[in-house]
């Protein structure tokens, strides 16, 4: 089950009104427009992501049950 998270932001008149008008053109609800903006945005900046740190470390540590970073039961 994927998890979902809700957030609330504020837009101004433009930038609101552009979105809106994309989702009539596009015959998709603003909700669904904002969301493939947001999953394009993600995609145009994932090397960025991927340089930070954090995620430089995954994988990188072992446990006596092995990597758990490959494992599909990591979180039972």
């Amino acid at each position: 089950m994927t998890m979902t998270k809700h957030i609330q932001t504020s837009l101004d008149m433009v930038t609101y009104d552009n979105l809106r008008h994309i989702s009539e053109i596009k015959k998709k609800s603003l909700k669904e427009t904002i969301q493939e903006a947001i999953k394009e945005y993600l995609k145009k900046h994932e090397g960025e992501i991927m340089k930070d740190s954090l995620f430089g470390i995954v994988g990188s540590f072992r446990t006596k049950e092995g990597n758990w970073s490959e494992r599909d039961d990591w979180r039972e």
